[in-house]
């Protein structure tokens, strides 16, 4: 409860259990291994809260409260894209990600951060 995230619904012959004492998660499903964001019942918002990652080795769905894991009320789930790639995360704040419960850029150039709402993800100007 204290990360934010009690119960997300697996939906029917979804849940896995993984240990002896019938402790349980939803299985991985169609979700990949860089995690979607949505909120805590699993419908997309414009700033989402939770970010879920696959653990491929236990084939199970694992759930994070951003704002929880960032320390921060305005800790956000979103993509960062550069040309080398991109990473599904938590997030402090526009293209700032949480470390240790502290905020630091992630753009060589903080003025050039841009956020998308309506594909919930970072760039750093392009």
């Amino acid at each position: 409860a204290q990360a934010g995230v009690v119960v997300v619904p697996c939906g029917a012959g979804q849940c896995k259990t993984v240990d002896s004492q019938g402790t349980g998660a939803c299985r991985c499903g169609s979700i990949d291994a860089n995690g979607v964001c949505a909120s805590a019942d699993g419908t997309s918002t414009a700033r989402p809260n939770t970010h879920f990652v696959c653990a491929t080795s236990l084939g199970i769905l694992m759930a994070e409260n951003c704002g929880a894991r960032t320390g921060s009320s305005a800790g956000l789930c979103s993509t960062f894209v550069t040309s080398a790639g991109h990473v599904t995360s938590c997030f402090c704040d526009t293209c700032t990600l949480g470390s240790g419960g502290e905020c630091r850029p992630l753009c060589s150039n903080p003025n050039a951060c841009r956020y998308y709402s309506a594909g919930n993800f970072h760039t750093c100007g392009f």
